[in-house]
């Protein structure tokens, strides 16, 4: 007879995100993972056999999961770099709770110098969204060189947005952020407010 599970993979991929997004890898214990999921920790080893790797690894695969449905193919679609870019805007406030949460990838990251169990994959999804970013910059007339140069200037502000808006427990100053990055992606694209 199959097992009735208690929290259905979805919800649970959820409640382990926001554990790691507000404690990190290296603090997120099995008790406060426990906690936050709730579940026993014999059946958190159940559902994942290699223990807390295991649970990021599968966190990060759902985050790129729903990058690839919502925000790559609007980006490599058709569509003015003006359309793109709120997308992007949008898909990222979405992401991030308007600034109230912390960036997964950030708070998964190994130490400086480590691979870590998800240096890979966070590596691979920040050089998709430079590319990806590049790629609109490209279509909004920017040189090759200065478009990767842009590209790197929205992921910059994006994650400094998100760090200073922690620190001083302000989510506006990422709001603000937002509002102007369709302007780093496209100078002429200045109808936001600085």
């Amino acid at each position: 007879m199959p097992q009735i599970r208690k929290v259905e993979d979805d919800v649970l991929l959820e409640r382990l995100a926001r554990t790691f997004k507000d404690v990190g890898y290296e603090g997120a214990s099995l008790s406060a993972i426990s906690e936050e999921t709730g579940l026993k920790k014999s059946s958190l080893y159940h559902r994942f056999p290699r223990g807390k790797e295991q649970m990021a690894q599968e966190v990060l695969q759902q985050v790129a999961q729903a990058l690839d449905t919502h925000l790559f193919p609007i980006l490599a679609g058709d569509g003015t770099p003006e359309r793109k870019m709120a997308a992007f805007v949008r898909v990222m406030d979405g992401v991030y709770a308007s600034g109230r949460e912390s960036c997964l990838l950030n708070m998964l990251s190994p130490p400086r110098g480590a691979q870590g169990v998800c240096g890979a994959a966070i590596a691979s999804t920040f050089h998709r969204l430079l590319a990806a970013l590049k790629d609109v910059a490209c279509q909004a007339g920017a040189s090759e060189e200065q478009a990767a140069l842009r590209a790197e200037e929205v992921l910059i502000a994006l994650q400094g947005a998100l760090v200073l808006a922690r620190g001083i427990g302000d989510p506006g100053v990422f709001e603000r952020m937002l509002a102007r990055l369709p302007g780093i992606i496209d100078p002429q694209d200045q109808k936001h407010d600085l």
